[in-house]
């Protein structure tokens, strides 16, 4: 099974990003500061000089051993590398190229392939990539349908199902990713692929006839609040707003400020996440009245893959008893990296803190549990994939797109709808008795 792999972190404090968006303030940061002594840090703990001599003493061994000559400097970027990459799967040191697509992330968009993989009935590997559209990443590295797909960036896709595949495919954009495929019964060849943005934005909407939007959440970024708020705002003024599904399937999270944003349009007041670290001031992000969406009736349908931002949101609707939490156990990422510049285009990613719901429930490693427990069917091909079927180069747009598709060949989201409904039924006012 493989991790959110788009979003390594909720928000990264650089000085670039991460700022608490407008519909939500900071409060009840505490005094605490990253070089307060700790008892952890004490003269017992610190390295001998029988530590060091080991370090330099493997240092050279690889040196002049390793089958290839390595230099001074990817030896000790790779020790550094090492040492912080062993602390926990988020905490890394991060090259240029690394730093440089972290801080495009968290500033942009997910960025994909375009190509959407189908199961095949074959010795060497299960999988084929299904649909390759014209113009997108996919089509430009020279990738064809039909083509077998045997490893993605090294990592075999044999016991992967298509989630897992199309976590791997995104990424940062204008990161890289290595494809091995082949033609049947001919040998792999590695490609490489450029990810780009899709022409869909990360918010789409899926009006329903009886007045609930489902809003699919792709990604939190920069201008998901705004896309939400576009589509939902003129149906409210209208009065024909019933009820709104949130759907973060597949969501790896993103930007903090994007999911405190958007949960403040449906908590008028109090707190919606809350940070806990070491070295790190204390911080509670709150809720500005007034509510956006005032009394709308609120479902949130989330899989195993809803990580990180989605989890902040779904903790705190359901801490507040907002929304209702629909589908599966979320991912149990809830923890804060910090970056660090280190100059020359480097820096180091470090866990700093964990993410607690209003309610104070830690989401790191737990994650945040249904209310109503709907469990996605194992099916070989994901509707999901279909999606992504249009050129891949245009940039963002502070509107969500709109679709009409159809949902009732997707049983999680029926329920999530059949949840909502009963809400909304549950609301409206007592028929009068008809008079004689």
């Amino acid at each position: 099974m493989a991790a959110p792999a788009a979003s390594p972190v909720i928000a990264a404090n650089s000085g670039a990003s991460s700022s608490p968006a407008t519909a939500s303030r900071v409060t009840g940061a505490d005094t605490k500061g990253a070089d307060t002594n700790d008892s952890d840090t004490k003269d017992a703990d610190a390295v001998s000089v029988a530590d060091i001599r080991r370090f330099v003493g493997v240092f050279e061994k690889v040196k002049q051993n390793f089958v290839r000559p390595v230099t001074d400097q990817e030896l000790f970027d790779n020790a550094l590398s090492g040492l912080l990459s062993r602390l926990d799967p988020y905490s890394d040191y991060l090259d240029t190229r690394s730093y440089e697509t972290l801080v495009n992330f968290t500033e942009g968009e997910i960025a994909e392939t375009g190509l959407s993989v189908t199961p095949v009935v074959q010795t060497d590997t299960p999988w084929q990539i299904g649909t390759v559209p014209a113009g997108s990443p996919a089509a430009r590295a020279g990738l064809q349908a039909g083509q077998l797909l045997h490893k993605i960036d090294g990592k075999s896709v044999r016991n992967l199902v298509e989630r897992d595949i199309q976590q791997l495919l995104r990424g940062p954009v204008g990161s890289t990713v290595r494809l091995s495929v082949s033609q049947a019964g001919r040998h792999p060849q590695e490609v490489r692929v450029v990810r780009a943005l899709p022409e869909d934005n990360a918010v789409r909407v899926i009006p329903q006839p009886d007045g609930i939007l489902v809003v699919q959440i792709n990604a939190f970024q920069a201008q998901s609040g705004k896309q939400i708020r576009s589509s939902l705002e003129p149906v409210y003024r209208r009065n024909q707003l019933k009820g709104v599904v949130l759907d973060v399937r597949d969501n790896p999270g993103g930007l903090l400020s994007a999911a405190v944003e958007i949960a403040n349009f449906f908590i008028a007041e109090g707190m919606i996440v809350s940070t806990q670290g070491r070295g790190e001031p204390d911080q509670r992000y709150q809720a500005i009245p007034p509510e956006t969406f005032s009394g709308i009736p609120v479902v949130l349908l989330q899989n195993h893959y809803s990580a990180s931002a989605s989890e902040v949101l779904a903790g705190a609707l359901q801490d507040h008893g907002r929304a209702k939490i629909v589908g599966e156990p979320s991912y149990g990422k809830g923890s804060v990296q910090k970056l660090w510049p280190l100059g020359d285009g480097r820096a180091i990613k470090l866990t700093v803190a964990h993410y607690y719901t209003p309610h104070n429930r830690l989401i790191e490693g737990k994650g945040i549990q249904p209310d109503v427990t709907a469990l996605e069917p194992v099916m070989p091909a994901a509707s999901s994939v279909a999606a992504v079927s249009t050129p891949l180069s245009a940039p963002a747009s502070t509107s969500a797109s709109t679709t009409s598709v159809p949902p009732a060949n997707d049983p999680m989201l029926q329920t999530a709808l059949t949840v909502l409904r009963e809400q909304i039924a549950a609301l409206a006012p007592p028929a009068k008795p008809s008079r004689r």
